[in-house]
């Protein structure tokens, strides 16, 4: 919602609560929030480094990953 009525400041707020959510789910099923954070992190390399060498990197293009952003 807050990104459809463009209210910056309650999306951020929002997402925060949501990441501090997603955290505890993660710690009560015992995986390391390090973990989805690298595997973010190389979701959003990837994706660089495709814009960098041309290609789209969207799913359903002339790319496939399961690792695109």
């Amino acid at each position: 919602m807050d990104v459809m009525i463009n209210d910056r400041h309650a999306l951020v707020r929002d997402s925060a609560v949501f990441i501090v959510q997603l955290e505890k789910i993660w710690k009560a099923r015992d995986v390391e929030a390090e973990l989805i954070w690298a595997e973010l992190d190389e979701r959003i390399r990837l994706a660089d480094e495709l814009r960098v060498g041309g290609i789209r990197p969207y799913k359903g293009g002339r790319f496939r990953s399961t690792k695109l952003p």
